[in-house]
């Protein structure tokens, strides 16, 4: 193992079993962008991640939890500790309505499990290339739905390292938010009794409206911007004539202008130039102040 003599005054032997040395921000992003991090993790099992944030609590760091990196534009993470789900052990139990799943569950396999037990309701996720942890921890929604709406409980390793169960109750969610503050392991949901066809017939539509309306021949993080009250970002963007800027390798789709693209070896400060240069014009044009959807680490 390279490289490992600065991690080992932080993080024990037995952590640094799932440190990675060589891997790049970039593979665990989206849009495809980001250089090396300090400590990057992929614990295999939730007593390995328990040590790792009780071990980045006591060095007084931070740390970044990454699903499936669909909203995460990553530029200098300086000495966070970025944590993958990715080798977690994935369960998923159905009882009932009740669905028990791990944080770390591709949306889109989650959505064809269901169905084969005719449980649906959040067929508005479908095309989204997310886990379920980052989808319930900013509460994605589309087409008027929201996946809080289906939320019982959440099971979580809080900062200091301990395992939490909170109840839907006991949390607030907002517009691409929610209080949630740990690493997602576990989540229930209740869902509705439907029938495969139906479930089949929804997630097409949902998919084929996605591609009608949304940019999949480039790397990107989706809808940059949440929708201002009573607006749409995309609209915006495209009523001040920036659809189709571009700044270095990055550029604003011509299709939605609420995507930003890599059209090639886009940076970090690409991409933020584009986001600033819609946030200014909009703001100049429209009297509207944009707020990020995405997640910016720098």
């Amino acid at each position: 193992m390279k490289n490992t003599k600065k991690k080992e005054k932080v993080f024990d032997n037995k952590v640094l079993t799932s440190f990675l040395s060589d891997s790049s921000l970039r593979e665990c992003s989206n849009i495809r962008i980001g250089g090396k991090a300090s400590y990057l993790f992929t614990p295999q099992s939730v007593s390995d991640l328990v040590l790792i944030l009780a071990n980045t609590k006591k060095a007084g760091l931070d740390f970044l939890p990454v699903g499936g990196g669909s909203n995460i534009l990553f530029g200098n993470v300086g000495d966070r500790v970025v944590i993958l789900d990715r080798d977690l052990p994935k369960i998923c139990e159905v009882n009932d309505n009740q669905v028990v799943v791990s944080s770390n569950y591709d949306i889109n396999r989650f959505l064809n499990e269901m169905m084969e037990f005719e449980l649906g309701g959040l067929e508005f996720l479908a095309g989204i290339p997310a886990h379920l942890g980052g989808t319930v921890n900013m509460n994605a929604g589309a087409f008027g739905k929201k996946i809080s709406d289906y939320l019982d409980w959440v099971e979580i390793i809080n900062p200091e390292g301990k395992e939490e169960i909170i109840q839907r109750k006991a949390l607030k969610f907002d517009y691409r938010h929610s209080s949630i503050d740990g690493f997602i392991t576990k989540i229930a949901f209740n869902l509705e009794e439907k029938t495969r066809e139906k479930i089949s017939s929804d997630m097409q539509s949902i998919l084929t409206e996605r591609r009608k309306r949304h940019p999949y021949d480039f790397p990107s993080l989706g809808s940059t911007f949440k929708n201002p009250p009573g607006y749409f970002a995309g609209k915006l963007v495209e009523e001040c004539g920036l659809k189709g800027s571009r700044i270095g390798e990055a550029e604003i789709s011509e299709k939605h202008g609420n995507f930003i693209l890599n059209k090639g070896n886009a940076t970090f400060k690409d991409v933020m130039g584009l986001i600033e240069l819609v946030r200014k014009e909009v703001l100049k044009r429209k009297g509207i102040q944009l707020e990020l959807e995405i997640k910016v680490i720098n």
